[in-house]
């Protein structure tokens, strides 16, 4: 009898995943309880269709999700990492390379390529996260935290800039000139 209620929930699995239906699916296999290992084929025929389409992040996250091959993750992974960073979205493209473990080296490259651009667009707190976020060279840190603050100081935001200070362990005189000018 068992089997038999797995064996229908399989079914009832498989049939949403062919539609599409990945939220239902995920229902399907939690009210059967049913295990990865009986869904590897519906998964993988997802998985196939959403390579075909373009939908490297679905397949991705289908892959990682029912514990597909981690060749088969990483290569759907790499290629949405990809379309990230060819449309210059390099923060998103760091955190999803992190989450999907793709190599140091492509979070690296992403994390770096999202700091330049913050701090090409003058966004120098954000660079500063990034930097902080991703563990990039102290310089890079000191550098984009020290514009931010320097910012903060100009617009008389000083609490702020002194936050700034202290977070990212500026030169003790910019602590107390910030101090400074609060008191």
């Amino acid at each position: 009898m068992a089997d038999n209620n797995l064996a229908e929930g399989a079914k009832r699995f498989a049939a949403k995943m062919d539609l599409g239906a990945y939220q239902e699916a995920a229902k399907v296999k939690s009210d059967f309880g049913l295990p990865n290992d009986m869904l590897t084929d519906a998964v993988r025929r997802a998985y196939d269709s959403n390579m075909k389409k373009g939908e490297y992040s679905l397949a991705a996250d289908l892959a990682k999700r029912y514990e597909l091959s981690t060749d088969l993750r990483l290569d759907a992974a790499q290629r949405s990492f990809q379309r990230k960073i060819d449309s210059a979205f390099y923060r998103a493209a760091a955190d999803y390379a992190k989450e999907y473990g793709l190599s140091e080296d492509a979070i690296r490259m992403a994390a770096i390529s999202a700091f330049n651009k913050s701090m090409d667009y003058g966004l120098f707190k954000n660079a500063a996260e990034v930097a902080d976020q991703f563990e990039l060279p102290v310089e890079m840190r000191q550098q984009a935290a020290t514009k931010s603050y320097e910012l903060h100081m100009q617009a008389g935001l000083y609490r702020k800039a002194l936050k700034i200070a202290q977070k990212y362990k500026l030169p003790e005189e910019l602590v107390e000139a910030a101090e400074k000018k609060i008191s």
